[in-house]
């Protein structure tokens, strides 16, 4: 759903991503600098200094709502290059949550979980039929889940012993994260669905789909 803001936010986008295509920085090398900054936002997440953290998961996230301005200004895009920011973003989603495992572990488990399998829906769709990146009518997003994250930092900038209804901020955000993407994943296995059935109608499943049996595993 929040893919839906993309327009309305591009230029901002564009003019952070404008000192980077200056310095000729390659889009891939920008996409990667979110590993290295979330994991400092990890080192101050274990600290329990929760501002610094907040300051670095933000920049690890700017990059990779830029490294694609960059590769547009640059003309550096690529197929590549597509796919290893979307790879660089699972990396930063698993290693910003992945510390609150130790305070809160089943709900950073959920979180983490379920946000994979519901990332996972897409690219599965596209084994079996001719897909495309576009925006799904499913919530949960990546974009939505790593917001969610960040409120959770900003409020425990504020305090770290931030509650509500019991449970600490970031626990209650994380069972949110699992909340979502969970309905989010049963409203993507729906959709695609919906996919498969419209690519069997006008025969444009894939080729060797064709030849196999419904059941039969494809890996």
């Amino acid at each position: 759903m929040i893919g839906k803001l993309r327009g309305k936010v591009s230029g901002f986008f564009l003019l952070l991503a404008k000192p980077f295509a200056a310095l000729r920085i390659h889009p891939n090398i920008v996409s990667f600098l979110a590993i290295p900054l979330s994991l400092i936002a990890v080192y101050f997440i274990l600290q329990q200094d929760y501002a610094p953290a907040l300051l670095f998961a933000v920049l690890a996230v700017l990059m990779d709502a830029i490294d694609g301005k960059v590769a547009k200004l640059t003309g550096k895009t690529s197929n590549f290059g597509n796919y290893f920011e979307t790879m660089i973003d699972k990396y930063v989603e698993v290693i910003l949550i992945a510390p609150f495992a130790l305070l809160y572990p089943l709900a950073a488990f959920l979180a983490i979980a379920f946000s994979l399998i519901t990332s996972y829906a897409k690219p599965r769709v596209a084994l079996v039929i001719i897909a495309d990146n576009r925006d799904w009518p499913a919530i949960g997003e990546h974009g939505e889940r790593l917001l969610l994250f960040l409120l959770a930092l900003v409020l425990l900038s504020y305090n770290q012993n931030f509650a509500l209804f019991g449970f600490n901020i970031m626990e209650l955000i994380l069972y949110v994260i699992a909340a979502v993407t969970l309905i989010g994943g049963v409203q993507r296995i729906l959709y695609g669905k919906k996919l498969i059935e419209e690519a069997e109608r006008k025969g444009t499943l894939l080729p060797y789909i064709k030849e196999k049996k419904g059941h039969e595993p494809v890996s």
